[in-house]
């Protein structure tokens, strides 16, 4: 049996394995257990070194497996070793270093913060865990490596009919909300991690960038200018939110496997001047500066992986290499954190996503051969109708609905992507020279964002546009 295919058979049962774990977390499983895998797995290699094919696959079985195993259990003990949760239900005072973005709406702003101390009368405790913090403030805005006291109620976090919070949470390693806190700034001799402090840097220049937007564009075509360039969705309202899921386009504006995937295929026929091996090394350079300014977070850092494997794929042509090296990453990622597995949608979407440009986007290209590839179209509509296929099972499984207008609104919208993005950089990192000249050159991009959202506010119209499933 080839390697490829003993790879290949490996890594979907530790997938399938860790993915049916979800409903037996234990910090340690069963000596039976292990005892049995521990056999099995002797007998098989006693097998494949005989060369039989199935007592290879017994041995292949059984390894990836007990891989799984470990994986669940170590992720189960160190949610478990975080001693913040001991504290739920209490008022109290908490000492940590703000770890990411702020997030909500306003009049709240959330933070998450990875908590060192517990301040009980005066005695300062060690603890660990983090917390997602609400403020309700205002001011001043926090940031990455930001070091703040705490105080408020602390909260386990509650889950709706619709949506599961303490999934969601856990994801990002929070575990507990500390309601209506009093912040205030509290520096410790502690010296910041080289990471905190890379991005901090990164977070100062994203927020000075979106200043630039919001002063250059109108709204809501600053808010979609400033989603597709960084990722950042507070500025969109709700109304234009609404619109966006209704029509299928919010992958433009989520930092996502889907939308790196469709912008760098928009960025390979942009680039149709060039020997195709010589378009790899823009597009790559292009997701690495990309994923650095959005603040490389881990959600970002997976779009990226995506993104270049996507590149990848249509560079090699070699499908099974290509399916190869998507299973490698997915069953890395999923060592380091199943939790993703479980209950992250960006993450099976952008696996979805990637599947579909490598699976049926070149067959989509083939057939529409006679669509012309100025700006990249043949490519754009290619990539995005393959990677609408492929995500479509998970969007209704995740989030009960179907986009029906979807086709179509991608098909008018995702051409504009391109114009609006470079002509939106231009025209605001031009403004800082001399800003009527930013106005003019952003002129155009701002047509084009104007394009995509009265695209979504026409369309979301259309009767049945979207169905609940």
């Amino acid at each position: 049996m080839r390697p490829s295919r003993i790879a290949s058979f490996f890594i979907g049962t530790f997938l399938f394995a860790t993915f049916l774990l979800q409903w037996w977390q234990l910090p340690a499983y069963p000596i039976w257990i292990w005892t049995f895998l521990g056999l099995l797995g002797f007998l098989g290699l006693l097998g494949a070194i005989k060369h039989n094919k199935p007592i290879t696959m017994m041995f292949t079985i059984s390894l990836s497996i007990a891989l799984a195993l470990w994986t669940v259990a170590h992720a189960t003990r160190s949610l478990q070793s975080q001693t913040i949760p001991s504290y739920a239900s209490q008022k109290i005072t908490l000492l940590g270093t703000v770890t990411g973005d702020p997030a909500g709406k306003p009049p709240s702003a959330l933070y998450p913060l990875a908590v060192n101390l517990i301040d009980q009368s005066g005695t300062l405790i060690p603890v660990t865990g983090s917390v997602l913090i609400e403020d309700f403030g205002g001011w001043p805005e926090y940031r990455i490596g930001d070091q703040i006291r705490a105080e408020g109620m602390l909260e386990l976090p509650k889950n709706s009919e619709d949506f599961n919070y303490t999934h969601y949470l856990r994801l990002q390693g929070i575990t507990m909300i500390l309601k209506r806190a009093k912040i205030t700034s509290a520096p410790t001799p502690n010296a910041l991690r080289p990471t905190i402090h890379l991005r901090r840097t990164l977070q100062s220049t994203r927020l000075w960038f979106e200043s630039r937007i919001n002063r250059l564009f109108p709204e809501p075509e600053a808010a979609l200018i400033t989603g597709l360039l960084t990722g950042e969705r507070r500025g969109f309202s709700k109304r234009l939110l609404d619109d966006f899921a209704a029509t299928g386009l919010t992958h433009l504006v989520a930092i996502s496997g889907t939308n790196v995937t469709i912008i760098i295929g928009i960025l390979g026929g942009l680039l149709f001047w060039l020997p195709l091996k010589w378009r790899f090394f823009p597009q790559i350079i292009a997701i690495i500066l990309f994923t650095l300014f959005v603040g490389a977070s881990a959600s970002v850092v997976r779009a990226g992986v995506m993104g270049i494997l996507g590149v990848l794929a249509l560079q090699l042509g070699r499908i099974r290499d290509t399916r190869l090296a998507i299973l490698w990453t997915a069953f890395f990622m999923t060592l380091f954190k199943p939790e993703q597995l479980w209950w992250d949608a960006g993450f099976q979407l952008s696996f979805a996503a990637v599947i579909g440009v490598t699976e049926i986007g070149p067959r989509l290209q083939r057939a529409f051969a006679k669509v012309p590839e100025t700006l990249g179209l043949r490519d754009s509509l290619a990539a995005t109708l393959a990677a609408q296929i492929t995500t479509l099972p998970v969007s209704i499984l995740t989030f009960g609905q179907v986009s029906l207008i979807a086709p179509l609104s991608n098909i008018l919208a995702a051409p504009m992507v391109p114009i609006a993005m470079l002509l939106g950089f231009l025209g605001t990192m031009m403004s800082v020279v001399w800003f009527p000249l930013g106005q003019l050159v952003g002129f155009a991009g701002y047509g084009a964002a104007e394009w995509i959202t009265e695209t979504a506010r026409i369309l979301a119209k259309v009767p049945y546009a979207v169905v609940g499933l």
